[in-house]
């Protein structure tokens, strides 16, 4: 359907087949008279483009030369529009003829010429309805006329609510406001093609208004409202409402409390008939509360969606805006407020919550202190060498806190490392009695002591805040070495001490195992004995051999001793 006053060319099944055979009889036409292309002597040019034209339509031609990048010439036919290689034609109705000839003039690069001719035949049909383009509710029927050309034809009116229609003439009756368009079709005499025409109508309220916008809005957020009244032309009434602003065909609204709000609007048609109203209901929501994670690690980026958001009234928790949404601290934890507005409105009810900021990156020291006993030593302090080994505890603990269920909570990790260091020596220490006849002839001064040790035991301890869970572990031993060997003296210059040394060696262990809350520590070390061969000549000459051995330390273990671990809390 077109605009009024242009037409539409509609072809029930037995016009159509009319029409097919005029086009099949004007192409043959064409073919014998008027070819779509010409031949010359290196020259040859085809015009190309629909055969049918209605009156007042536009359609393309195109035209294709050879030898190609000569020039192209185009008839004076009225309404075409040539452009190089294209024209644009508007049908028209020919004074003499039911066709319009175009031709098309090809000029090689040589300056060769050769044409083309095209008939393209015209359809002609043409109605219009006249009448009021508006209709008030309540009013008499308006009376339409439909004129067609060429005259003498028929009319079909399309079914139209409240249209009666008889011949050329319909009386319209509207009932709904709004648009309506009324279509005739108009069948030209002789069998020509039919044609359509149409007419809209505006069927007006005897008095309406409504109001447009938003029906949701946050305390101290605005809405724009606008009215729209039939028929056009009168005059708006706001009525009186806190927070609304009354323009004349708007006005802006401001939440104040929350609840619903009745906005109303009085409506006086131009024609001063009587006021019609039109309601426009509002809720406004405040805020009740907002609760979100108690912490969250730096870095994190959360929703709306994350938060447990009370509107007042309910159901409104999509429209408020959070912020912040997303959290950073380069300290071990900080504290953020996070705020729910109603909106953008610098007065927007507001709710907050706190949420606790935690880097678990950032970690400070934690001071504890482990108590080993040094059993290493105890034998060493029975030659009197005690000062002589020494045992060292290294601690490495650092705090960190971790975002846990319940909220932030202060974590540990690390170690301590017990490591044993010995003076190697050699020492010298005073001599023991020697046993049997051989102190007749021999005496022992002193005795030569060498020391060792090492080893190391690492305790490991981590306390899990979020679990509740403190976790020990670590085990090892601790190595220390005697060895003694010294050199007896004739105690009689007439005596010749031949042989005379005497030696002997043992160990000492310290074992560290980390249970679940303390330490097991047990300790034990052999006995040190110097022994040897002492072989001595007599003033006479004799060779007396004595075997010596003489218990320097004796072999001990010690009971097993439990030592409590730090809180790591």
């Amino acid at each position: 359907m077109e605009k009024k006053g242009t037409q539409e060319t509609v072809k029930a099944p037995k016009q159509m087949n009319r029409l097919k055979t005029k086009i099949l009889l004007f192409s043959l036409i064409i073919l014998i008279f008027y070819p779509v292309f010409t031949y010359a002597w290196e020259c040859e040019v085809t015009l190309d483009g629909p055969n049918v034209i209605k009156k007042g339509q536009t359609i393309t031609l195109s035209a294709s030369g050879t030898p190609a990048g000569g020039s192209y010439s185009w008839s004076n036919t009225p309404n075409l529009v040539p452009n190089g290689l294209t024209a644009q034609l508007t049908g028209y109705k020919p004074f003499s003829s039911e066709y319009i000839y175009v031709t098309m003039t090809y000029t090689s690069p040589k300056g060769k010429k050769c044409h083309a001719r095209k008939a393209i035949w015209v359809c002609i049909c043409y109605v219009k309805i006249n009448g009021p383009e508006e209709f008030k509710i309540g009013d008499p029927p308006i009376t339409l006329t439909a004129k067609g050309d060429p005259s003498g034809g028929t009319y079909e009116w399309a079914v139209t609510p409240e249209l009666v229609h008889s011949g050329s003439t319909a009386k319209f009756t509207g009932q709904e406001p709004g648009s309506v368009t009324i279509e005739v079709t108009y069948n030209p005499p002789d069998d020509g093609e039919p044609c359509c025409g149409t007419h809209t109508i505006t069927v007006l309220n005897e008095c309406a208004v409504s109001i447009s916008g938003p029906s949701v809005i946050g305390v101290e957020n605005h809405i724009t409202l606008t009215v729209s009244g039939s028929p056009e032309g009168g005059t708006y009434f706001w009525k009186k409402l806190p927070g609304l602003f009354r323009g004349t065909t708007s006005a802006r609204f401001t939440g104040q409390e929350p609840g619903d709000v009745a906005i109303v609007v009085f409506y006086k048609p131009p024609d001063g008939s009587e006021l019609c109203s039109a309601t426009h209901n509002v809720t406004v929501f405040g805020l009740g509360l907002i609760a979100g994670p108690s912490c969250v690690n730096s870095g994190t980026t959360l929703t709306r969606g994350d938060f447990s958001i009370v509107t007042n009234p309910s159901g409104f928790e999509n429209l408020v805006i959070v912020r912040p949404l997303s959290f950073s601290t380069l300290s071990q934890s900080a504290e953020v407020t996070v705020t729910a507005y109603s909106g953008t409105g610098a007065g927007s009810d507001e709710a907050t919550t706190t949420i606790t900021i935690v880097n678990s990156n950032v970690k400070t020291n934690k001071g504890l202190s482990f108590e080993i006993p040094n059993y290493v030593k105890k034998p060493l302090e029975i030659i009197g060498l005690g000062d002589k080994a020494d045992l060292s505890v290294g601690t490495n603990f650092e705090n960190f806190k971790k975002c846990c269920v319940f909220g932030a909570a202060k974590s540990t990790d690390g170690k301590a490392t017990v490591g044993l260091s010995v003076a190697a020596g050699p020492f010298t220490i005073l001599g023991l009695p020697l046993p049997g006849l051989v102190k007749k002839y021999v005496t022992l001064d002193v005795l030569n002591v060498t020391l060792s040790g090492s080893g190391s035991v690492e305790i490991n301890g981590k306390y899990a805040a979020c679990e509740d869970k403190t976790n020990w572990s670590g085990s090892g031993s601790l190595k220390g070495g005697i060895e003694i060997a010294s050199e007896v003296k004739a105690k009689i210059t007439k005596y010749l001490v031949i042989q005379g040394k005497l030696s002997g060696s043992t160990g000492v262990t310290e074992t560290l195992v980390v249970l679940a809350c303390k330490i097991k520590v047990t300790s034990n070390w052999d006995g040190l004995t110097a022994a040897g061969e002492i072989i001595i000549r007599t003033k006479f000459g004799d060779i007396k051999p004595y075997k010596v051995s003489i218990d320097v330390i004796k072999g001990k273990k010690l009971p097993v001793v439990y030592i409590p671990l730090p809180s790591l809390k």
